[in-house]
């Protein structure tokens, strides 16, 4: 709302007393947004009442010896002159809230309407309640105000009042100046000692700095003889922002001899005129100055919040339409199957955007979905078989006894094939570990999407029955997808194991890989280690042939090969089978690294994707699950119910705020 210079008092103080009857008439409890209003607060004593009713120029308020004003009375002065109300401009007359559209013309009549309003909620014995009573009163002698008129603040429970009731109205009092748009009115009687001033205090608490409180100096005339009020009214006690006002009230004696509100003010201006303490600033006390005062800094004030005011009502209207729609309207019983079956084809239509990288109202930064089943796949799989070396768990020690028992009692010229598959078939099943965990990380993922789907369902919030159900059965197929996802892995990890193909292009001849076995052993020349063994083999053999005996030394119980192979060939051979070994094996983790994800996409991704659909139709939509499925909480009914009342109330505020915007 863009507010003009030539925007006034007659049309801004209106549209916040439009706003607060749309608001109240709603009955919603706590309006939407904090209006801009003046809140009167004071103890029970301090003459609240007799400086409203100056303000507003008539008797109107309920009085007594004990607390009168027990519920918040919500004030709104309208000037009939300003607003040329079809010839009653001359006429006063109140209109209450709750009876809407009916005209007051006595005050009285007023005054006990606003005690039986207040004992129909509060009870009869001075009991209290936080429920305003709103009230319009109509006259050419008053300017446009709104002031809020809340129960004084007394120390002692009297009647049926509980023991708390001091506690009850600060809470109440805090409740109403703890609104960042609300300018406190702080009565505090000038013949008591500032210091102790409940009004001021409270004020002070919310208000420390005193950037929205004005105060208001009661009964300046029955201040000590010798005293006055020219360091409070001057901020030299306690600094105000909106400073300070003082008045000369109605004393009961006054009313009971009938002095009229007419002549109270004319006496009230004699008295600050003629007084020399404050003469010199008169024509900044008393009720027409109070009351001009007030309606300055309300339109202020107004000017000030209406923009932030206008256009947090514009988010909240949208907000509160955004959650309707995901609310929904309520289902017709009719119709339940076929908004079920809506349901779940919008599922099953997200699980499959989602592995196939199509949703678009996703926001985050973080991969989801298919490309985090490509991630385990290029990474985490990939990363996992490289980690698995040719030679892991596989000493040339342990080669090279594979090779001896291969050729057993048979010499041999060449390295044996045996030797060769019974190595690499060991380390060709260490695949099959990651691989299968390659199968389950896809399946947690799965579980993740079906999660996340549900989210991207929003009509699931609804019917929690159906949410749970089709949880599980999400959850199901994905589980029956697993098992034959790992059986296939097994499977090609044996596949591999039961043919070793020699024949494969990709792998090394054995000539070559003796031809590099040999350029290696050149390359190292003889060790050190093969020294000592000849040595000891020559050592051995001439203490047998020194004995003279024919007999043979015992074969020791634990035979190695090193103790009996020829050095140079048990290391050529080895090097051979190495060879072999790391050749094949490369090609089998090629083979593994490639077959392993398309088993996992066709068997359980695409498993699931392709069938989603026809499963949950064929479990879920059954005509006698309808009722039980298709059931929302009661609480989603009280929140849709509640959600269309704001949303009225927020457009009722739009159009209001709109007549500031088209002045």
């Amino acid at each position: 709302v863009a507010i003009g210079p030539d925007v006034t008092m007659e049309s801004l103080i209106p549209v916040i007393q439009k706003l607060q009857d749309v608001f109240q008439m709603a009955g919603l409890g706590k309006a939407p947004v904090d209006l801009p209003q003046l809140v009167v607060v004071g103890s029970q004593s301090a003459g609240k009442s007799s400086v409203l009713e100056k303000i507003v120029g008539r008797d109107f308020l309920p009085r007594g010896n004990t607390i009168v004003t027990r519920r918040p009375l919500v004030l709104q002065l309208i000037n009939t002159n300003i607003h040329k109300l079809g010839g009653a401009e001359k006429k006063e007359w109140g209109e209450f809230l709750h009876r809407k559209g009916e005209r007051m013309y006595s005050f009285d009549k007023i005054k006990r309407e606003i005690v039986l309003e207040t004992d129909r909620v509060s009870g009869s014995n001075c009991g209290v309640s936080s429920d305003p009573i709103n009230l319009k009163i109509y006259s050419p002698r008053v300017l446009d105000l709104t002031l809020v008129d809340l129960p004084g603040i007394t120390k002692v429970p009297v009647g049926d009042q509980p023991q708390d009731i001091e506690a009850r109205i600060r809470t109440m009092a805090i409740h109403y100046i703890s609104n960042p748009n609300s300018i406190i009115v702080a009565v505090s009687p000038a013949n008591a000692d500032m210091a102790n001033s409940e009004s001021l205090k409270l004020a002070r608490e919310i208000d420390p700095d005193g950037h929205r409180t004005l105060g208001i100096l009661t009964k300046i005339d029955l201040m000590d003889k010798g005293t006055n009020a020219w360091d409070m009214l001057n901020g030299k006690v306690i600094k105000l922002k909106h400073g300070y006002v003082g008045m000369v009230n109605r004393s009961q004696a006054d009313i009971d001899r009938g002095k009229t509100v007419k002549q109270a003010i004319s006496d009230e201006t004699k008295f600050f005129r003629s007084h020399q303490a404050y003469r010199s600033i008169s024509h900044k006390l008393g009720t027409n100055f109070l009351t001009m005062r007030l309606n300055n800094i309300l339109v202020q004030h107004i000017k000030k919040v209406l923009p932030s005011m206008s256009t947090k009502i514009s988010q909240q209207l949208q907000e509160k339409e955004h959650k309707l729609a995901r609310l929904g309207v309520p289902v017709p019983p009719d119709d339940k199957g076929g908004v079920m079956l809506q349901i779940l084809l919008k599922y099953s239509k997200a699980f499959a955007d989602s592995i196939d990288g199509k949703l678009t109202n996703l926001t985050n930064n973080d991969l989801c979905g298919g490309s985090r089943i490509s991630d385990i796949f290029h990474n985490l799989f990939a990363r996992s078989l490289h980690r698995i070396q040719p030679f892991d768990d596989l000493s040339d020690h342990q080669i090279r006894t594979a090779i001896l028992n291969a050729t057993a009692t048979k010499p041999s010229l060449f390295v044996t094939e045996d030797s060769f598959q019974l190595l690499v078939k060991r380390q060709i099943a260490r695949l099959k570990t990651p691989s299968v965990q390659c199968s389950e990380l896809v399946y947690d993922e799965l579980r993740r999407i079906a999660a996340q789907c549900e989210s991207l369902t929003p009509d699931l919030v609804r019917f929690p029955e159906l949410k749970q159900r089709l949880s599980e059965c999400t959850l199901d197929l994905i589980r029956t997808k697993l098992e034959p996802t790992k059986e296939m892995i097994s499977n090609l990890i044996n596949i591999e194991l039961s043919y070793i193909k020699t024949t494969h292009p990709n792998f090394i001849s054995s000539s070559k890989a003796m031809a590099l076995a040999k350029s290696q052993a050149q390359a190292q020349g003889s060790s050190s280690r093969q020294k000592d063994l000849l040595a000891t083999m020559s050592e051995t053999f001439s203490t047998i042939t020194m004995s003279g005996d024919d007999k043979l030394p015992d074969v020791p119980p634990v035979l190695r090969s090193q103790d009996i192979s020829n050095y140079d060939k048990g290391m050529s051979e080895t090097r051979i089978i190495k060879t072999l070994i790391q050749s094949y094996f490369n090609i089998v983790q090629k083979i593994i690294k490639d077959s392993v994800p398309k088993a996992v996409m066709h068997f359980l991704v695409h498993g699931c994707r392709n069938s989603i659909q026809g499963e949950l139709v064929k479990r879920l939509y059954k005509a006698d699950m309808f009722e039980d499925l298709m059931s929302e909480e009661p609480h989603m009914r009280k929140e849709r119910d509640e959600l269309v009342k704001v949303i009225s109330v927020l457009r009722k505020a739009m159009k209001v705020l709109k007549v500031v915007q088209d002045i």
